[in-house]
């Protein structure tokens, strides 16, 4: 497991360091910004999941609606039992168990540095009858320490459509709020790092 970790990290630093240069950034930009400029360390984490096979479906919701709060999330998903769905265009998507591959998602700060070129995905899990469902996240999210705020280039500076706020305060709004929309979540932390102000 400590190997099967160290490379999902580095996948998750390649993957960052592909959005930079998409986003027109300077390589690291979003690295740097999960460390606070390299003073802390982000936090790299790993959750195994069960789901067993549930006989009356139309009692169980299975896991709700949510956006991750974080920042590269890599799933090693049951090939043989689905239930994961994504939210696109309005509508729930299966995303279909292939074997040996790594579902890739973005979270909340992604969306934050990316100035929204890049949303957090709305997903959920199914409960099914159909057998044991097993899987492996793992999160590469911000040092609860670290200052998240839309990035910009050197060639331009957009408007900030998000607001700078320290991510543990948006862990604190998160876990209150984490089945409700993103937006009043974005907003809460704004409200919280003004009072720190005044």
């Amino acid at each position: 497991m400590k190997e099967y970790r160290r490379e999902l990290r580095k996948l998750a630093e390649k993957l960052m360091e592909i959005m930079d240069e998409n986003l027109g950034l300077e390589k690291g930009c979003i690295k740097n910004a999960f460390s606070g400029n390299g003073e802390h360390e982000p936090f790299f984490g790993t959750k195994v999941s069960h789901y067993p096979p549930c006989p009356r479906l139309d009692l169980v919701q299975g896991l709700r609606a949510h956006t991750d709060a974080g920042g590269v999330i890599l799933l090693f998903q049951d090939d043989q039992v689905g239930g994961l769905q994504i939210l696109k265009d309005g509508r729930w998507i299966d995303v279909q168990p292939v074997a040996n591959a790594i579902v890739i998602n973005i979270g909340d700060q992604i969306e934050v540095l990316s100035n929204g070129r890049y949303k957090s995905v709305w997903h959920r899990v199914l409960a099914t009858s159909n057998g044991n469902r097993r899987s492996i996240a793992s999160f590469y999210n911000p040092s609860l320490k670290a200052t998240i705020a839309p990035a910009t280039t050197a060639e331009e500076a957009p408007q900030p459509l998000y607001p700078k706020f320290v991510f543990g305060d948006y862990m604190d709004v998160y876990v209150k709020q984490k089945f409700q929309p993103k937006e009043p979540r974005f907003e809460a932390v704004a409200a919280l790092g003004k009072q720190s102000r005044s």
